[in-house]
């Protein structure tokens, strides 16, 4: 998955989250234009630092060991004296 797939989830979530919260009513006294600053740039901060969290490859992993290799490296022989 490419960094441009996850990246706008995170900024809906980031700015779903900030209006519920200053939709209550301890934040009542903020006016309409400064709640909007707000989430916005809660979006495009947590889009920045998901960005640079992500890395450069999403999607890379480790193959998977198979049977043939597993410690065939490591096996020692036994004598029996």
């Amino acid at each position: 998955m490419k960094k441009s797939k996850i990246i706008p989830p995170i900024m809906i979530v980031v700015a779903v989250l900030a209006t519920i919260i200053l939709n209550q009513e301890e934040y009542s006294e903020v006016t309409i234009i400064n709640k909007v600053l707000i989430i916005i740039g809660a979006a495009i901060l947590s889009s920045v630092i998901g960005y640079l969290l992500l890395g450069t490859v999403v999607n890379k992993v480790d193959p998977k060991p198979t049977n043939n290799t597993v410690n065939k490296t490591n096996k020692k022989s036994r004598k029996r004296g």
